[in-house]
C-alpha cells in the first residue's frame, strides 16, 4: 500500500514555505458505505444488506453520542469528538453560546506505543507512537500523467 503524493511549491509572501517544495497527499477516489459493505461481505458470512444496516446504524448512534458531548472511540480506528468554532470575547462573562458559530467533528487516529527497549535519563521508556491505521504504509509519487490540475488545492497558508 502506498499513499500517493504530489509536489507543491509554497506561495505567500512571508510564509515559511514560500518558494519551497513540499509533498501533499492526493486522494485517488472515494469509497462509499455501500462499497465498504460489499467488500466486507466477501470476507465474512454476513450479507451486504446486513453490513449496510450496521454501518448506517453506526452513523446514527455516533451522531447521537457526539451531539451529547461524548467522545466516540472505535477500536482500531480512533476517536471522534465535537469541536467548536467560536468568536472571542474579552472577558469570560462576555462569552455566551451566541459566540459559537460552528461545529466540527475532530478525528484522532488510534495510536500505539512501540517501545525501543531503552530507558531515558528520567527512567521512562523510550520509543515512538504509531498510528495503527497507517502501519506499513509507504509513499509513492503520483505520475504527472495522472495528476490533473486541481484548482481547489490550497497551500498551508491558504493561497492557491
Amino acid at each position: 500500500m502506498s499513499v500517493r503524493y504530489k509536489k507543491v511549491m509554497g506561495k505567500g509572501v512571508g510564509s515559511p514555505v514560500a518558494n519551497k517544495w513540499y509533498g501533499r497527499a492526493v486522494s485517488m477516489g472515494r469509497v462509499k458505505t455501500a462499497d465498504l459493505a460489499e467488500e466486507i461481505s466477501h470476507s465474512t458470512t454476513v450479507t451486504r444488506a446486513d453490513i449496510m444496516a450496521v454501518l448506517i446504524e453506526l452513523t446514527q448512534v455516533m451522531k447521537k453520542h457526539l451531539q451529547n458531548s461524548m467522545t466516540v472511540e472505535l477500536d482500531g480506528l480512533g476517536d471522534f469528538r465535537v469541536g467548536l468554532k467560536t468568536k472571542v470575547a474579552d472577558k469570560a462573562e462576555d462569552f455566551t453560546a451566541a459566540n459559537i458559530y460552528g461545529y466540527q467533528i475532530l478525528y484522532h487516529p488510534e495510536v500505539r506505543f512501540v517501545a525501543s527497549g531503552k530507558v531515558g535519563d528520567k527512567g521512562k521508556r523510550k520509543g515512538t507512537y504509531v498510528k495503527t491505521m497507517l502501519d506499513g504504509v509507504s509513499a509513492q509519487l503520483l505520475p504527472s500523467s495522472t495528476a490533473a490540475s486541481d484548482a481547489n488545492t490550497k497551500t498551508p497558508e491558504g493561497n492557491a
